[in-house]
């Protein structure tokens, strides 16, 4: 790889305005990652996100928001009221000069402003305008509300998440508008590709349930097939083995230990028995058989595999818990064992992998005084970078460039539209 510092950003020339709310954060932190121009618009006094915590150092404060930390790195801060008659020319002398509009608002809230994608495509033709909303801007249900746990819902991924003996549960990160974001950035990518081959601009429409859809990768949509009802595994993988997928708790955390017979699991198992031996922890017998004795291969055929295997796995964890979750990766390893630890923060943080290819970012927040370690570049590239550039924006913090010094207003327009409420 060149030099970090000797390579540009793949984006640099682009400029992006970000009206989105927390559904949408991402699509622009992804934009600002690659190194566009990104301003996202808050209301005066503040994003409605700023809210929304953990805090830094559990201090309560807009400006001390981590989940605003998170999604606005890499990005410039203005503040607007778009409701507004000045408010909306601000916008409109903003978009002039922007390559990419995202939003999130609700389907013809904009439209109803004088500032929907026809009135700015037809300021400048070329715009990329990207809408992330719930449903889409089509469809019955274009107008409903959506939070991610709803979407979690209607998408169908939360009906996949849980143990089968109870009722679905969420994931507790926003995970279905993280990855409409993320697909927004894509698609807005793919119109980008597009206009600088044809001049052409156009509206990007992205629905989160959709979206979510496109998580659901264990589920009978990929393909629809004859299982329709996938309903809940838990911890359990079955691919055709009779095979149960557990975390099993050790010394310093947990591991994940693929307990299943087969071609697959049984070598596994056998190797988990030596170790075992090894060592003296072979227990005399399960359910009334040796350890020798048993058939691995057979637990892929026989209908009481399902209970043998949670014997199994009760006679494996007692071992496990001894161990050290490095002491059994190394192992893994050494023996062709199939399991692996389940990293916290820390361990990701510390680990020599990610850290090797510079992973992690420490980001300046001179405002606290401080250094924060951020996520950093999904990918390496040879002559470019990604990744976060510097810290989310404080409120209003590019006011002044951004009217003063893009747009060619007066300090005296700026501290009257301050007073006013405008900006």
């Amino acid at each position: 790889m060149n030099d970090k510092t000797s390579k540009d950003y793949l984006l640099t020339p682009y400029k992006v305005l970000d009206l989105t709310g927390e559904t949408g954060m991402m699509c622009g932190k992804v934009l600002g990652d690659l190194g566009a121009e990104v301003v996202i618009v808050e209301p005066p006094g503040g994003h409605p996100a700023r809210a929304i915590g953990p805090f830094y150092k559990d201090q309560v404060e807009p400006e001390k928001s981590l989940f605003w930390f998170a999604f606005n790195t890499s990005k410039k801060g203005i503040t607007l009221d778009l409701a507004q008659p000045t408010g909306q020319a601000l916008l409109r002398d903003l978009v002039k000069q922007s390559d990419i509009v995202v939003e999130s608002f609700a389907p013809g809230y904009l439209e109803a402003l004088g500032i929907g994608y026809a009135a700015l495509s037809a300021l400048k033709p070329d715009l990329i305008f990207t809408s992330i909303t719930p449903f889409g801007q089509h469809g019955p249900h274009r107008d409903w509300k959506g939070t991610d746990l709803t979407m979690q819902a209607r998408s169908g991924m939360q009906y996949l998440l849980g143990d089968p003996d109870r009722a679905p549960v969420r994931i507790s990160v926003p995970m279905t508008t993280t990855k409409a974001g993320v697909e927004a950035a894509n698609a807005s990518l793919f119109a980008l590709f597009h206009r600088n081959r044809t001049k052409e601009g156009q509206h990007v429409d992205v629905s989160i349930q959709a979206s979510g859809v496109w998580q659901m990768m264990n589920a009978s949509s990929f393909p629809i097939h004859h299982k329709i009802d996938q309903g809940r595994a838990g911890d359990r993988y079955n691919a055709g083995f009779g095979n149960a997928r557990a975390i099993l708790a050790c010394a310093d955390g947990y591991v994940t230990f693929l307990t299943m017979g087969g071609h697959m699991g049984a070598p596994t198992l056998y190797a988990m028995g030596r170790w075992m031996e090894s060592e003296g922890k072979l227990p005399d017998g399960m359910r009334g058989k040796k350890w020798e004795e048993w058939d691995m291969a057979r637990l892929a055929r026989d209908a009481q595999a399902r209970q043998e295997m949670d014997d199994l796995n009760e006679t494996l964890a007692t071992f496990l818990a001894t161990k050290s979750k490095w002491e059994i990766f190394e192992r893994a390893c050494s023996d062709k064992i199939l399991t692996a630890p389940v990293n916290n923060v820390k361990d990701l943080v510390e680990h020599p992998q990610p850290n090797a290819r510079g992973f992690f970012q420490k980001l300046p927040h001179p405002e606290l005084n401080d250094e924060i370690t951020y996520p950093g570049h999904w990918a390496l590239m040879n002559n470019a970078q990604a990744g976060p550039r510097f810290r989310a924006p404080l409120i209003g913090e590019h006011n002044e460039e951004v009217y003063g010094q893009r747009l060619g207003y007066s300090q005296d327009e700026i501290a009257a539209w301050q007073r006013n409420g405008i900006i």
